[in-house]
């Protein structure tokens, strides 16, 4: 536990620096979710009629599609964290030609991973409620207090996600790169969990394909708190999915990365980029 710790505050400390080397990281939060958000609240504000969206409230319960958006793009600020901080960060230590003498040091190397994470976690949160203030006087933005309600749906729906990030990581350990694996993972994670549309309005294939991945029960579970749509089922239902998925994907990524790092120490190409 003691070297955990101090693996976890080095870590922090680190990245911590890093981040606030670069002040334009804080101006771009501020402009984030006007560029991101404001193209969907003006095209659904062209076929609002006096702030009514029929069809879309047919799928979500309410017209807020505004806030649908916002809290769309709050969770998925916290699963791209996880996507990019687990598989990016390899990436990173292999350019640099650290990966090995960090790995050397005596620590199991999924905490050392995930603890490269825990700064851009707080990060996240940061740059989360700086979105919900920028939403509140640009779009008009409202949700509802149950603050501490969506925060125990959540957590356990990111540490399921740290175990897909175990997996991408897994992948950026053989293929040497980064950016195209977590691109395509979070694009397809993103349009299939109905990150910034109703699951609802996709092919029944494809639907299927939507209620299989836990993710999709967090946007869902975290729009109906938030902002009291209707979710897909009971959010008693969804909190248990979350729960179960969290168990088994974080074991199956943690499976997977130590399997393939062990595979990658054998062939002597840990560290090669």
């Amino acid at each position: 536990m003691k070297r955990t710790w101090i693996v976890f505050k080095a870590r922090f400390l680190m990245s911590l620096k890093i981040y606030f080397r670069y002040p334009v990281n804080v101006i771009m939060t501020l402009f984030e979710p006007l560029m991101w958000l404001a193209p969907f609240y003006f095209m659904g504000m062209s076929f609002s009629d006096n702030g009514s969206l029929t069809g879309f409230e047919a799928y979500t319960g309410n017209s807020d599609f505004i806030g649908f958006l916002v809290v769309g793009f709050m969770v998925s600020t916290y699963v791209n964290t996880v996507f990019w901080s687990l598989g990016f960060s390899l990436k990173e230590e292999m350019r640099q030609g650290v990966l090995e003498s960090n790995w050397s040091a005596p620590v199991n190397r999924i905490t050392l991973l995930i603890s490269k994470s825990i700064f851009q976690f707080c990060a996240a949160t940061f740059e989360i409620i700086l979105t919900g203030i920028v939403c509140y006087f640009a779009f008009g933005f409202r949700m509802t207090p149950d603050i501490l309600k969506v925060i125990c749906f959540l957590i356990p729906g990111i540490i399921g996600m740290l175990g897909i990030g175990l997996g991408i990581a897994s992948l950026v350990l053989l293929a040497k790169e980064a950016n195209p694996i977590i691109d395509l993972s979070s694009s397809i994670f993103g349009a299939l969990s109905g990150s910034y549309f109703p699951v609802k309005v996709m092919p029944k294939f494809f639907i299927f394909i939507s209620m299989m991945i836990p993710l999709t029960y967090l946007y869902d579970s975290s729009r109906a708190i938030l902002v009291g749509q209707t979710p897909l089922m009971s959010l008693e239902q969804e909190f248990i999915i979350i729960l179960v998925s969290m168990v088994i994907l974080f074991m199956l990524g943690s499976w997977i990365f130590m399997k393939v790092e062990k595979k990658c120490r054998k062939l002597g190409i840990l560290g090669t980029h």
